[in-house]
């Protein structure tokens, strides 16, 4: 799988990502929250930490999370911990947001898309990841959590952080 350089070269992962091919794991969840309160929820600077467990983030600039703006990062993958930059690839307010997380030893991107439905969102999370070298892989191995279950830690943290707001904005009404 080649390196992703959020260039739009063909072949690309960030393509692959959003074309859904191997390699890349893809979860859904319904959350009972519009999707503008789960948009809130993702970038909600007082969450990050919990919604995003392997990598603690750095401070964010004013433009964060538009596309292009980047932040530092610590990443924690299994056994290997590592300084890292996040990149957000895209952000659409309410229905899209996509970033990349570089470090020495990998590679990994993911995305989030919302869809309203039946009085809640639809939220469609895909992840790629890819070690650079053999170390990093093993590392990430021994930490035991796959990247299936990152993306389902992911879900269902935000599905519970989104329902959790979404209850405070319907009773302060």
């Amino acid at each position: 799988m080649a390196v992703g350089t959020g260039d739009g070269a063909p072949g690309r992962r960030s393509d692959r990502l959003a074309a859904g091919e191997p390699g890349v794991v893809e979860r859904r969840v319904f959350v009972l929250a519009t999707p503008r309160t789960v948009w809130a929820t993702l970038h909600d600077p007082a969450a990050t930490s919990m919604l995003f467990p392997e990598v603690r983030l750095g401070p964010a600039s004013p433009s964060w999370p538009a596309a292009a703006t980047t932040r530092s990062a610590r990443a924690q993958v299994g056994l290997l911990r590592d300084e890292a930059r996040v990149e957000s690839l895209e952000a659409r307010p309410d229905s899209r947001f996509r970033l990349r997380v570089t470090a020495s030893g990998f590679d990994s991107e993911w995305s989030w898309r919302l869809e309203p439905v039946s009085g809640g969102t639809r939220v469609i999370h895909a992840a790629t990841f890819e070690p650079f070298d053999r170390w990093t892989g093993i590392l990430v191995r021994l930490g035991r959590a796959s990247l299936a279950s990152r993306v389902e830690t992911h879900l269902r943290l935000l599905k519970e952080q989104a329902e959790v707001a979404q209850r405070a904005i319907d009773q302060s009404r």
